[in-house]
């Protein structure tokens, strides 16, 4: 049963008024219709990459109903994709502040905190634009040129600074440059119609261009340009035709010529090449026989030599196993020194603490914190990245691997990330495994409900 927009009343489907506060429930009704069709027609217009049709369809909806959550998680979208991040991060706050429970808000705002230098590179971007208006405003349109072009580098899909560095080239007279960069920005928002009306500015000053050029470089083929000495003599270039014609004596003499060098080549060349050939291969047939002479020598020696080397290693049975891990703890160290920690983690695995003394075991677990703290960061952060990109076969090999370290990491996140990379790589016997230890540690998180709400819905699905 549906409840009262203004009063929280129930209300039947069939009834027009509330029975409580006698508010119209049919104008809600066409209102939210009214929302739901605008979303539905910035869905289609943002699949068809006509994103700025999108953006006033969705606008539009989440103006008729505020709470259309899906409206403002697509909006959010769309702008993120148009080049606008900070209106994109607006419409997700709003979103989750009317849902708390709002899955796909929470997976972009988790996605856009994961990167730690978007926040830096929105406010130089914003900066910059405003700096390269400012310039244009002024008539600096040079240093409007060099600072739009930092702003396009950093945000290639920031359509208004790609659409303002093709007007100050046009305004420059350079329309390749200006055809290059709408064509750019039409690859983001297809029907732009600001991004049409300078396309087809543009497009009208090239084509005399292309003409003018096209005729100028078929006149520089009919011609040949000839210095001599002190005047540039323009000389008509010859047809294939007219040099057949006046060279037949010519070519006559050449095919003789030809002729020539193949009989040369048959009769003289070619037997000497097969002679030289025949005297390589005897003499790789003898440099090969003696190898094999040789090498019979070479494996009894060392052979001798392996059962010395035998020798001298039973010698040492017991010790080695304390030297070695001496040997792998200051490999281990000298690799966190320089920040190999990867190889530093896998000497550490070598490394028996049992054998250390009181100093090795101390430099071991200093060591070892060191180590295990990098190595969590880099695969927590790899994972994530392999994640992104629905890479969930080296996302699990690299959150497996700071689970295994630190269960608690990021406030269990690490092992979130690993239950839902699980869980889209289809293995739901490990999701569950996972997502039931992150609702049992943090019941009280969000990420403790979620996957509480998780390990319902798989077991449910079985």
């Amino acid at each position: 049963m549906e409840k009262c927009f203004y009063c929280g009343s129930p209300v039947g489907e069939n009834e027009d008024n509330c029975r409580v506060c006698g508010a119209s429930q049919k104008a809600y009704r066409m209102i939210v219709a009214s929302s739901e069709a605008a979303y539905n027609d910035g869905l289609v217009k943002a699949q068809a990459h006509d994103l700025s049709g999108a953006i006033v369809s969705l606008v539009r909806a989440v103006r008729y109903n505020k709470r259309n959550i899906k409206a403002r998680d697509l909006l959010g979208l769309v702008y993120m994709k148009y080049g606008e991040p900070v209106l994109a991060l607006r419409e997700w706050v709003i979103a989750k502040n009317f849902d708390p429970d709002d899955e796909l808000a929470d997976k972009y705002l988790n996605s856009v905190s994961g990167d730690a230098g978007l926040f830096d590179k929105i406010d130089t971007a914003t900066r910059r634009f405003n700096t390269a208006f400012r310039y244009c405003q002024s008539g600096s349109t040079d240093l409007a040129v060099i600072e739009i072009r930092r702003v396009v580098h950093d945000n290639p899909g920031m359509v208004k600074a790609r659409q303002l560095l093709a007007l100050l080239y046009i305004n420059d007279h350079e329309y390749s440059k200006a055809y290059h960069e709408l064509k750019e920005a039409a690859k983001v928002d297809e029907n732009n119609p600001l991004t049409a009306r300078y396309m087809k500015e543009v497009r009208s000053h090239l084509a005399p261009d292309k003409k003018k050029k096209k005729k100028e470089k078929k006149e520089r083929r009919q011609t040949i340009e000839y210095n001599d000495g002190h005047d540039v003599v323009m000389i008509p270039r010859q047809t294939f035709i007219e040099a057949l014609d006046n060279s037949k004596s010519g070519m006559f003499n050449i095919l003789i010529g030809i002729a020539i060098g193949v009989l040369c080549f048959v009769f003289i060349v070619a037997p000497t090449i097969r002679q030289r050939e025949n005297e390589e291969a005897r003499t790789a047939l003898i440099t090969a026989n003696n190898k094999a002479a040789t090498s019979k020598s070479d494996a009894a020696s060392l052979q001798k030599q392996v059962d010395q080397l035998n020798r001298q290693l039973d010698k040492y049975e017991g010790q080695s196993d304390v030297k070695g891990s001496y040997e792998s703890l200051i490999e281990a160290y000298t690799k966190s020194q320089s920040d190999d920690y990867d190889s530093a983690s896998n000497d550490l695995e070598d490394v028996n603490q049992d054998l250390l003394d009181k100093n090795g075991k101390s430099l071991y677990k200093s060591v070892s914190d060191t180590v295990d703290q990098k190595v969590c960061a880099q695969k927590y952060s790899e994972g994530r990245s392999a994640y992104n990109r629905r890479d969930y076969d080296t996302a699990i090999e690299d959150l497996e691997q700071v689970v295994k370290l630190d269960d608690t990491y990021e406030n269990g996140d690490a092992m979130y990330r690993l239950a839902e990379a699980y869980e889209r790589n289809g293995d739901t016997d490990n999701a569950l495994k996972y997502y039931q230890k992150v609702a049992d540690k943090y019941p009280n998180y969000y990420r403790g409900r979620n996957s509480a709400r998780k390990v319902h819905q798989l077991q449910t699905s079985r």
